[in-house]
């Protein structure tokens, strides 16, 4: 058993420094506060800056975001974390004047049809009518109504619930952009039971996508029912802050205890210390390392894969099958004037069929306020590669070319900024579920090791943040017991 030594006041190191770390690093803070025992912990990040895809800056008026722009309410990650922060009352809801989107056909954005929820639709005139597909396609996702539920419990891909359920074309012109939009990669190997199990809980109890989609619309109350006539997702589960999601990282940063932060700190080796916890090898330290009571990593799935290799092969081994996917996005700002489509809506998504390079984009000017200087208009455009081969001022004009294509942009950017993040997202492949419980199977273990991050159990900002948190929790309850 690697048990540490029993001292009056307890060491965990915490690596990892986005929003996963920072959350466990203050939930071990609080612990410590509520409980009276003090937990004395290091927060080791690798970058010179803290919050990881998190970032966002002010320049020339508008606001710019390199990472995710929102979060989601219907966790509650963000918001139980807002309000012991102090910050709730910052946050702000998408404005609801624009809440729809577009999806691209044939190089035109259409709307997406009103009530129709990532893979099928909820009110039946609006999908009847919409030119994304065609009559064909249409006639054969009703038959979703008519098919048998599937009687095995075993997982598959979203992308093959889709075709089996509501048939190729509403898989290639629908289903496949906007569940891109929200995990990247190729729905034909991404998890229905780790992505959205809500849809084969439809299944087995509605016998049909639809139908229970129709059935959730009649229990909806009035407002409910008016905001289930967007095009497009739930908008009114997003949010984002006043001045942008870096103001939770900022306010963290400020809650913790400024001498517990390491930044510019890479950890090289973990291994277990003879006499207990955990030794941690920093780059450029020499000697055996530092060591720790208990560990949390809270780093994408192939860093701590690398670093589990060197006390538990078999634990790598297993997160290393939890692919990750690259994520670019460029941002665009130009005079409303210089752009012939109105915009009305918080963007679009295009299919991969239609060849662009770009996969989406958002119109980050009509989603939330104070994002763009009056007459301007700030543009966010999605790429699901990294394009290594192009500079940033090339690969700028490359989205430019796209955009003006479908938005009608006449004039030069005013502003445009590159954000490439190599390893941006997990892709959950399916069998996901079994490969977490095996991991989990394997860090119970390891004694005061505790995993956290968006590998596992969600890639949201408020899944991070319970992820986060629960590590905390756990560790600090290992504490308490030696």
């Amino acid at each position: 058993m690697n048990r540490p030594e029993r001292t009056s006041v307890k060491r965990v190191a915490v690596v990892g420094g986005g929003i996963t770390g920072l959350a466990a690093a203050h939930r071990l803070r609080e612990i410590g506060i509520q409980t009276g025992r003090e937990i004395s912990f290091s927060l080791l990040e690798a970058e010179q800056r803290l919050g990881g895809v998190i970032s966002s800056r002010q320049e020339d008026g508008f606001l710019l975001e390199a990472g995710p722009d929102s979060f989601i309410t219907d966790r509650p990650g963000v918001l139980r974390l807002a309000e012991r922060l102090g910050i709730q009352d910052r946050m702000i809801p998408t404005r609801p004047e624009h809440a729809r989107s577009f999806v691209v056909r044939k190089g035109k954005l259409h709307p997406t049809p009103a009530g129709f929820y990532l893979i099928a639709p909820s009110r039946l005139l609006p999908f009847l009518t919409t030119p994304i597909l065609s009559l064909k396609g249409k006639f054969r996702a009703g038959l979703d109504l008519l098919i048998p539920r599937r009687k095995s419990t075993e997982d598959e891909s979203i992308g093959n619930f889709v075709i089996r359920r509501l048939g190729q074309e509403a898989l290639d012109r629908l289903a496949q952009p906007m569940i891109a939009a929200i995990y990247g990669g190729d729905p034909m190997h991404l998890s229905l039971l780790a992505t959205f199990p809500r849809f084969r809980r439809m299944e087995e109890e509605h016998g049909s996508v639809i139908r229970a989609l129709w059935a959730a619309a009649r229990r909806q109350s009035g407002a409910d029912r008016s905001a289930s006539t967007a095009s497009g997702p739930r908008y009114g589960l997003f949010m984002s802050f006043d001045t942008g999601l870096q103001l939770l990282v900022e306010t963290l940063r400020h809650r913790i205890p400024p001498e517990t932060i390491r930044t510019g700190t890479a950890v090289e080796q973990i291994s277990p210390d003879p006499g207990g916890g955990w030794r941690l090898r920093l780059r450029g330290s020499p000697g055996p390392g530092e060591r720790f009571d208990a560990l949390i990593l809270a780093l994408p799935g192939p860093s701590t894969a690398r670093l589990a290799q060197s006390f538990d092969p078999g634990l790598g081994n297993r997160i290393a099958e939890i692919p990750y996917g690259p994520s670019t996005t460029v941002s665009l700002a130009f005079r409303k004037t210089d752009i012939g489509h109105k915009m009305d809506g918080f963007g679009f998504v295009i299919p991969a069929q239609e060849g662009f390079r770009i996969r989406g984009c958002t119109f980050c000017h009509r989603k939330y306020p104070a994002r763009a200087p009056e007459g301007s208009a700030l543009l966010r455009a999605f790429h699901d590669r990294l394009y290594s081969d192009l500079s940033d001022e090339e690969l700028v004009e490359k989205t430019r070319e796209e955009l003006a294509r479908l938005l009608g942009i006449r004039g030069e950017p005013i502003l445009a900024r590159v954000a490439r993040y190599p390893g941006g997202l997990p892709h959950y492949p399916v069998g996901h579920r079994l490969i977490v419980t095996n991991i989990r199977d394997r860090v119970e273990r390891h004694p005061g090791l505790a995993l956290a991050g968006n590998a596992y159990g969600g890639v949201g900002i408020p899944d991070c943040i319970q992820s986060g948190e629960s590590a905390a929790d756990a560790v600090a309850g290992y504490l308490a017991q030696l």
